[in-house]
């Protein structure tokens, strides 16, 4: 490596089409302005694409390679073909940096691996909201399969033991078993998506990058190197890059100033716990817990135009309406498939239900000014997660949610902004610079 090198070339791989459009796209964005880039896709949306063709937007962005999902269907033909892809496009391109969201995936994995043998430097980035750290995730993951996945006649004590033990299978199947059957050697270590340890850097990721000093610590409690970590800050935080973002998605969805459209954020699960005892929160409890939300919002906020914006897991808009008892006038529907920055851009507030919506996040660094509630209004398992969150409004209690709902209808709610940033580089492109020659140093 020459300290000279201006120009890199980057592999940049996403997976998650909604968190590359609300996220990492804005990675992208900046280092294509000064190196060359060609990106490894899974899925893209007909908007992003078009947005990524324009060479005003993307002068680096030289090739779109997609593959196929590692999961469902022959996973071991798959398998093979996501390796010996990874291993072609890292001989074709010779990149000085690969870019990844994490380096826990199996495309990832063997990227980063093929990538590291050519002298690549390797880096892994946050891409989206980290909800949780210190296996909390993991704990409600097994919950929540025990209860829909396991048949109800067992005890829940061999439920629990059950998915437990399928996961274990399921972490010797990605990391070992399927790289021997694609002629590599297996993935060693405890890590893994399986038990969702969503921390970047966690494996072998050379360096890796998050959003801010919360998700630094999270990272470090998970076992993540401090001398591998940065904080990189959310790409909407920076002036440049945010104002691509408003040229590209939010533009189209402006609202009039003061329109009154509050949206909902609906989450996939039907079932919740208790965060006391973890004890199960049943669909009904659960539909009736949501519909006198929705009733008490419609009611107080009776001029108001209300969405329901589902998560993209939700099949469909009928879903939705078979688990509510029924839906007020002022409320409507709206696709799942329909992008989340849509409904942000257009709302005066949004609202999220536990499991905690990420979007709110999202919603946090598109608009900070916005009226942002996450309620847990029956002490749920996760649904603290935004409690003392910067921009979010943590609402425990009905009587306070209608006290604020009351002071929005009357436009007499007022939000305290706290600005602030606490990256470590101004941008991406400097952060590769630092860890470029950082590299070049120790070798």
């Amino acid at each position: 490596m020459q300290e000279s090198k201006q120009r890199l070339k980057v592999l940049f791989q996403v997976t998650n089409p909604q968190l590359f459009r609300t996220t990492f796209i804005g990675y992208l964005y900046e280092i294509a302005q000064k190196h060359q880039v060609v990106l490894l896709a899974e899925e893209i949306d007909s908007c992003t694409k078009k947005i990524l063709c324009d060479k005003n937007l993307f002068p680096g962005l030289e090739k779109i390679i997609f593959f196929e999902s590692p999961f469902y269907g022959d996973i071991l033909r798959k398998n093979f073909r996501l390796c010996q892809k990874s291993k072609r496009v890292v001989q074709d391109y010779k990149p000085d940096i690969v870019i990844a969201p994490e380096d826990i995936w199996p495309m990832g994995l063997y990227l980063l691996r093929f990538a590291k043998k050519m002298g690549a430097i390797t880096i892994a980035i946050q891409d989206g909201f980290r909800i949780a750290g210190e296996r909390k995730l993991y704990l409600w993951s097994c919950l929540m399969n025990s209860h829909i996945k396991m048949p109800r006649f067992l005890p829940f004590v061999i439920r629990l033991f059950l998915v437990k033990m399928k996961k274990y299978f399921g972490h010797f199947l990605y990391y070992w078993i399927l790289p021997i059957t694609a002629g590599e050697m297996p993935f060693p270590g405890k890590t893994s998506f399986v038990f969702w340890d969503t921390s970047p850097g966690l494996r072998d990721a050379d360096y890796s990058a998050v959003f801010s000093k919360r998700d630094y610590n999270l990272s470090i409690k998970d076992g993540v190197k401090p001398e591998k970590l940065f904080v990189l800050g959310h790409p909407l935080e920076r002036k440049s890059t945010k104002r691509f973002f408003e040229e590209a998605y939010f533009s189209k969805n402006k609202s009039k100033e003061n329109t009154k459209i509050l949206t909902i954020m609906w989450p996939d699960e039907k079932i919740g716990f208790k965060n006391e005892d973890y004890a199960l929160i049943p669909e009904e409890r659960m539909r009736e817990n949501r519909t006198k939300i929705i009733k008490l919002i419609s009611q107080i906020l009776s001029g108001w135009k209300i969405f329901i914006k589902p998560h993209p897991a939700v099949k469909n808009i009928s879903e939705v309406k078979n688990f509510l008892d029924s839906i007020p006038d002022n409320v409507s529907i709206v696709e799942p498939s329909e992008p989340a920055d849509k409904y942000i851009e257009m709302s005066k507030a949004i609202v999220g239900f536990p499991p905690p919506s990420t979007t709110l996040f999202t919603a946090q660094k598109q608009h900070p000014e916005k009226i942002i509630l996450s309620l847990d209004l029956n002490q749920e398992f996760l649904g603290d997660i935004y409690k003392n969150f910067n921009g979010i409004e943590y609402i425990d209690n009905e009587k306070e949610f209608i006290r604020i709902l009351t002071l929005i209808g009357d436009n007499e709610y007022r939000k305290e902004i706290t600005a602030g940033r606490e990256s470590n580089f101004s941008d991406t492109n400097e952060m590769l610079k630092f860890i470029y020659y950082k590299s070049a140093k120790s070798r």
